[in-house]
């Protein structure tokens, strides 16, 4: 069965009645082109091209192998035009990564605004632990909590994500009315995070030395509801901390681990518009958010 490859051969030939003209055009050597061209022809069994006052003429078998090579040529480029059409419309599927910390808190209404804005767009939406990885083809834009994203992506750095420890203000009340007190109370009930984006046991401890570690949780929504029942002290963002009922900041105690929150997407993507345009979107929408440091 003759593949494109094959096709190309025949249809360029036809086309330059040259093989030197033809070998050009496909950024190959006369003699490869010579080579691949006699393939063809055993293949085929048939002879495709004859010489004729020093130009290659094509024979009755060339002209259809020839005619069929440029129907489908036609088709592959309007395949092509259909494909660059869609990546160049607003509409269709952008598949999205964002670990848990960061939805709904701090990009919920970001994200509405776009999908109010752009209604042709569905937002796909994956909350996980975990670190996406383009290579699987299963994710087009991720947020991410780091300092120092990978040559291989592009994208904007849209916050800045100040951790701070924060509790029940009845509970803080019950240890102690000072930073200091609380502190340094005994078996102060903690609440410890430990996930890949960020951990939270060896701070805490430093900073509460004689507390008592109550929960361990991977998932920092988790943390954050047992926070706000009044359940224990947790390191938080600043951006999940400060908006929850009843639960306050300890003064004066903040926390040496810093991020960056990113929205990346790879290179290869950087130029489908529909995605570019999320990026870009949540970028602008990002400086103009107070809640949101930067």
């Amino acid at each position: 069965m003759l593949d494109w490859s094959a096709l190309r051969v025949v249809l360029n030939i036809n086309r330059e009645g040259s093989m030197v003209k033809a070998a050009r055009l496909l950024k190959t050597s006369q003699p490869t082109l010579s080579r691949q061209l006699a393939k063809v022809e055993q293949d085929l069994g048939v002879k495709l091209f004859e010489r004729r006052q020093g130009k290659l003429v094509a024979t009755e078998a060339g002209l259809a192998v020839s005619d069929q090579a440029q129907r489908i040529e036609q088709q592959l480029l309007g395949l092509e035009d259909t494909l660059r059409s869609m990546d160049n419309e607003m509409s269709g599927l952008i598949r999205i990564s964002a670990p848990t910390q960061l939805l709904p808190y701090s990009l919920g209404d970001v994200l509405v605004e776009f999908q109010q804005t752009y209604p042709d767009i569905t937002l796909d939406i994956k909350v996980s632990e975990m670190m996406a990885d383009f290579a699987s083809g299963d994710v087009d834009v991720v947020f991410r909590a780091e300092e120092n994203p990978k040559p291989s992506l592009w994208g904007y750095r849209i916050a800045q994500l100040t951790l701070r420890f924060f509790g029940h203000e009845d509970l803080l009340a019950k240890y102690g009315a000072t930073t200091e007190e609380i502190t340094q109370a005994r078996h102060v009930p903690l609440v410890i995070h430990n996930g890949v984006v960020m951990s939270s046991e060896s701070e805490t401890l430093r900073q509460f030395p004689h507390g008592r570690i109550v929960m361990r949780t991977d998932n920092l929504e988790t943390s954050a509801t047992f926070v706000q029942r009044g359940l224990g002290i947790a390191r938080l963002p600043d951006i999940i901390g400060r908006d929850l009922p009843g639960v306050k900041a300890i003064d004066a105690l903040s926390s040496q681990t810093q991020r960056s929150l990113w929205v990346l997407t790879h290179q290869d993507l950087r130029d489908v518009k529909r995605i570019r345009r999320f990026i870009e979107f949540v970028h602008e929408k990002a400086a103009l958010d107070p809640r949101l440091p930067q």
